[in-house]
């Protein structure tokens, strides 16, 4: 396929889902790696802090010579073997011996003792480990962070890491680059808002600066792993990219990142001892600079090693062989660094840089600086994580997956060659990754297939409640033809149907305001169950709340019924025979299709000790990208929808409920919006101008009742019931007025006078993704709004709102520093108008996936906030004298 940006868009999904799994389940390792980390580069100076005394000396006027420092070494240990000797190379350094003391010792490890070049005195003893002449505080920090000192079995843990951080880092570079943003907030954390986004706004920007270096760090630690490591070296050498070295009889392997210091046991000869200072003098004179290392020949031997062991900048790492034999020290053979290979040199130079030697002091705090920073991006990491958890969850949710499915199969098999090649080449990164895939597929394919057997009270399969309704939909369709026929044979009672049609009936198999026609105006409220009682104050138990709410519902429900009839309610508990009544404010009035719909949130059943019926998916929401929500419009134990196409009778309906509820629940959050349909008819519009609801199938048919009805996995009394998700979503409309029709078009990806895919078809048509538009561009972008929600399996049933011009700012989303195009809306009287959207889903998961496909990557996004949410589960209808959740109290 052409289309590049529907497939960039296609693949930030599964790139999502891939960092954010990494990030969970690697990022274990990734801590221990860069808290050991941090502990080695500030090992540094604690070494020099610790081993003072053996290092450092007081400066005298003239140095003793190499081989008088070596034999007060000889005299104060006669049974130890000298092997090498590093002359002292500050003023204030004292000269090390290294010597062979008949210990075992890892390889790499060498005994050293350490002497005053100036007095003879020896300062004491010690070990030095590798070619960064570590000490041992410096070397446990080291074996901790390489193999926690587990030996060959804890190098995996360190290999697990570094194989993985370098996908997280560029994961997340390219995630963040891609990502949209408002305000800047690329480069600099840029914190605003709350929840997961601002601790993005810090995540992001400091994982930008850290790739890099966490790019560097993960190669050159690969180059130290096992299974990595053989296949960096085989390819090194390949490539002729290895160290070289000069070879000397007895002399010990110098070559190699590694660089351990081995020395021959069998010791140098009383004579080699001698001409230490002739050789030096001599390697001095061949521009060997710098800290030196001059490793002795053995028994009979002639040759001695002198090699150059300064690491940082200017590298020193020349090496050369100086031979005795002829009396007189004679350069015999030479390997200056400057004639190594290229790579080898930069592997050399960056390896060093790893180890926190290329640039001294500075580089061990840049490195300590790293796993600082690489600490807090994984803290950030996981709080995020965290976030993203349901009300009331322990973890947050996954990304939603399936994306692969709908890129073009050759890109899908380009994708998994690759992983299969990366994951050859990096072992642990690839079993890792299988294994990750293997059990998220299985999770998927559980979750997809499971369906717990259905019984009844004897233990026996019974008819599900989907076969029940679809066989009495049969009988009630041959019913009503035969009493169509009966009808037809009768006058017709014009006035009668008048009177029937503005009544929407509250009986029935299913609540009333889900399949019917949207009316023209709508209010939401929200309450909250009591937890003490209203006469004493006295704290209620789960048992006495889930008892008002029982009593509740079966008022409310004889209340909703009677309105909807268009006739008085029953009288409130709390009226009085002189009181007010607040169904006087709709008295005389046509019903004007009145619905009713009752919900429960997540509250109300840890309140009233229900959670082992409630529905299996009914759990908060997470607070997206992009949010701003406000709690004071937000969440709810109950939500009570009131439509009409009055608004004085939605009124008065909503003041009758709420009266009732004094006592039992309080009120916490009231919404109100209208929805108007075009003079012939239609779909109707949004604030933005655009039609709203194209993409709905028709109530009745397959795709309307399998996106909509909650049966399979759900408790039997809530089968034939489903989910709410509430939003209110504030538009930022002079933002919006101040684009072009055009501009318009492609956010929505429909035309805004039709309704029509710019694909060209009808308003009801799918929309065609591979369509090419004039330019040879994708007719609708893959970033517009249609082309990211598309295939949500909900159906929306929003409503405009519009509050005007607000003068409270303690209610006001907007923030003063917030700008605005065209300067029409100020912080001090924010304009709130937009929509209060409402979906209806079997799976409230179906609007989370499409919510952060949404903060990913809809160009919509720029002009929308969310400013209130929550998340009900409707329950079916009321049967004829029952009351809505009726089932619930008796399952």
């Amino acid at each position: 396929m052409s289309n590049r940006s529907r497939i960039s868009a296609a693949l930030r999904r599964p790139l999502l889902r891939l960092h954010s799994y990494a990030g969970i389940l690697i990022a274990p390792f990734l801590l221990v790696s860069a808290l050991t980390g941090l502990a080695y580069a500030l090992s540094y100076p604690l070494e020099d802090a610790l081993y003072a005394d053996l290092r450092t000396v007081e400066p005298g006027s003239e140095r003793l010579g190499l081989a008088a420092q070596v034999e007060a070494v000889t005299a104060a240990h006669p049974d130890w073997t000298v092997t090498a000797v590093r002359p002292a190379a500050e003023d204030d350094a004292s000269t090390a011996v290294l010597v062979d003391d008949g210990v075992a010792r890892e390889s790499g490890a060498v005994a050293v003792v350490y002497v005053d070049p100036y007095t003879g005195d020896v300062l004491g003893e010690s070990t030095s480990y590798g070619s960064s002449q570590a000490g041992p505080v410096r070397e446990w920090i080291s074996t901790l962070h390489r193999n926690l000192h587990l030996g060959e079995p804890g190098r995996l843990y360190s290999e697990l890491a570094a194989s993985w951080l370098w996908v997280v880092a560029l994961g997340g570079l390219v995630l963040w680059l891609t990502r949209r943003r408002r305000n800047g907030g690329l480069l600099y954390p840029k914190p605003a808002g709350a929840g997961r986004s601002r601790t993005l706004a810090w995540h992001g920007p400091v994982g930008l600066w850290l790739v890099a270096a966490l790019l560097f760090l993960s190669v050159t630690g690969l180059t130290w792993s096992r299974y990595a490591g053989e296949h960096i070296a085989d390819l090194r050498e390949a490539l002729s990219w290895t160290t070289p070295s000069v070879s000397v009889e007895a002399a010990g392997d110098h070559g190699g990142h590694g660089g351990h210091d081995h020395s021959g046991a069998s010791g140098a000869s009383p004579f080699a001892v001698a001409l230490l200072d002739s050789v030096y003098a001599a390697a001095r004179d061949a521009d060997m600079n710098g800290p030196l290392q001059i490793t002795l020949p053995t028994g009979a031997g002639t040759r001695y090693l002198v090699a150059e062991t300064h690491r940082a900048l200017p590298l020193e790492q020349d090496q050369m062989v100086v031979d005795t034999a002829s009396g007189a020290p004679e350069v015999a053979e030479e390997l200056r660094f400057a004639d190594w290979p290229f790579m080898a040199q930069v592997t050399n130079v960056f390896i060093a840089a790893h180890m926190g030697l290329l640039f001294g002091l500075a580089n061990q705090l840049l490195l300590a600086a790293v796993m600082v920073a690489l600490l807090c991006v994984i803290a950030w990491g996981y709080r995020m994580w965290w976030q993203r958890r349901p009300e009331g969850g322990l973890v947050g949710r996954p990304y939603p997956r399936g994306s692969l499915r709908r890129l073009p199969w050759p890109l899908v098999a380009g994708i998994v060659v690759a992983a299969v090649g990366v994951g050859w080449w990096f072992p642990l990164f690839g079993l890792s990754l299988a294994a990750f895939v293997a059990i998220d597929v299985a999770i998927g394919l559980w979750q997809r297939f499971r369906k717990p057997p259905k019984e009844n009270e004897d233990g026996e399969a019974r008819i599900s409640r989907r076969a029940a309704l679809a066989g009495a939909t049969i009988s009630a369709a041959v019913g009503a033809g035969a009493g169509m026929a009966i009808a037809s044979s009768r006058p017709d009672d014009g006035e009668a149907a008048a009177d029937t049609a503005s009544v929407e009936p509250f009986f029935g198999e299913r609540q009333a305001g889900i399949e019917t026609p949207a009316q023209a105006h709508a209010l939401f409220a929200s309450f909250t169950l009591s937890g003490t009682d209203l006469a004493s104050g006295a704290a209620l138990d789960a048992s006495a709340v889930a008892a008002n709410l029982r009593a509740l519902l079966q008022d409310w429900s004889a209340v909703a019924a009677a309105l909807a009839a268009g006739e008085a309610p029953p009288k409130a508990r709390i009226d009085g025979d002189d009181q007010f009544d607040a169904e006087a404010v709709a008295a005389g009035l046509d019903p004007a299709r009145l619905t009713v719909t009752f919900g429960l949130g997540p509250g109300a059943f840890a309140k009233t000790g229900l959670g082992r019926v409630q529905p299996s998916k009914l759990v908060e929401l997470p607070e997206f990208d992009g949010d701003r929500l406000n709690p004071a419009w937000s969440g709810g134990d109950l939500l009570v929808q009131i439509c009409g196409d009055d608004q004085q009778v939605v009124s008065g309906a909503f003041l009758e409920l709420r009266k009732r509820a004094v006592g039992l629940a309080a009120l916490g959050w009231v919404q109100q919006g209208f929805s108007s349909r075009p003079a012939g008819g239609g779909t109707p519009r949004n604030l933005m101008g655009f039609k709203d609801g194209s993409a709905n199938p028709e109530v009745g048919s397959e795709a309307f009742d399998s996106r909509v009805w909650a049966v399979d996995a759900e408790p039997a009394w809530f089968e034939g019931g489903t989910y709410l998700v509430f939003r209110k979503i504030r538009m930022r409309l002079p933002d919006w007025s101040m684009l072009s029709r055009d501009d318009q078009n492609l956010t929505f990806g429909r035309e805004r006078d039709s309704g029509v895919p710019l694909s060209g078809g009808g308003e009801f048509d799918h929309p065609d993704f591979t369509a090419l538009d004039a330019s040879g561009l994708p007719a609708v972008p893959a970033d517009s709004h249609i082309a990211v929600v598309h295939d949500a399996p909900m159906v929306r049933r929003g409503y405009n709102y519009d509050y005007g011009f607000l003068t409270q700012g303690d209610v006001s989303s907007d923030a003063a520093a917030d700008g605005h195009l065209d300067g029409h809306m100020h912080a001090e009287h924010p304009y709130d108008a937009g929509l209060l959207f409402v979906s209806f889903q079997a799976d409230p998961q179906a609007f989370v996936d499409a919510q952060e496909k949404m903060a990913a990557s809809d160009r919509l996004s720029e002009f929308v906030t969310a400013e209130g949410s929550g998340v009900f589960v409707l329950p079916p209808g009321a049967p004829e004298g029952g009351y809505v959740g009726q089932g619930l109290f008796e399952a």
